[in-house]
């Protein structure tokens, strides 16, 4: 399932992505990244984002889920919704190497059903071979930009685990407030000696707009 409500239909919106995708960034070097909308049709693409998502899982420290999703499970997860990616020196094309050149990804979808559908949830991982360049913060500034669009008033990130500094650090840094802690919320490879805490951050985005 997409979520664990089952699918939940997506708030309206008048606003057109095509307006702002591709995204265009600059990593801390200076090279450039583009922020452009998954084709799920793009077999070869779903197919690696499925592979190193599968080796976070395995590895235990970040996500809830302890089993690797099958394609099916993948993609209700992951891109059953909205789903992103970061491309270096993108866009992607049919000749890009995608294991080279796709350094993240994220999604965007509701966080809870019906009358709190407009509150949404993100989903962050960036490639291993891709780290330490602050490919998470350039999609973390996306997606403030990307959900208001797709018609979200707020976000709500139900699991940052503690005992993730470079997360915390990012939501921190783009104004997300800690709005609750959830105590010994999971068991992590990271830490096999104690439960984490795990912390809750929120954003209004009306309040943000009416601030600009």
């Amino acid at each position: 399932m997409s979520s664990a409500y089952g699918h939940i239909p997506k708030p309206e919106s008048n606003s057109k992505l095509e307006a702002v995708l591709p995204i265009r960034e600059s990593l801390k070097d200076g090279s450039p990244v583009t922020i452009e909308a998954v084709d799920p049709n793009n077999e070869a693409l779903v197919l690696y984002m499925q592979k190193i998502f599968n080796v976070e899982i395995e590895d235990g420290s970040t996500y809830p889920q302890e089993f690797q999703l099958s394609l099916e499970q993948f993609k209700a997860y992951f891109t059953s919704y909205d789903s992103f990616i970061a491309v270096k020196n993108g866009p992607l094309t049919p000749d890009t190497n995608i294991e080279e050149s796709v350094m993240g990804m994220f999604y965007i979808k509701p966080n809870y059903p019906g009358r709190c559908s407009h509150i949404c949830n993100g989903g962050f991982f960036t490639a291993p071979a891709h780290r330490g360049q602050g490919i998470g913060k350039v999609m973390g500034r996306a997606f403030v930009t990307l959900a208001p669009l797709l018609g979200y008033k707020a976000s709500v990130f139900n699991l940052v685990f503690a005992n993730n500094p470079a997360s915390l650090r990012i939501w921190r840094s783009l104004g997300f407030q800690e709005v609750g802690r959830i105590p010994q919320a999971g068991r992590l490879k990271n830490s096999p000696d104690e439960l984490v805490d795990a912390i809750v951050f929120h954003m209004d985005f009306t309040k943000k707009k009416d601030e600009e």
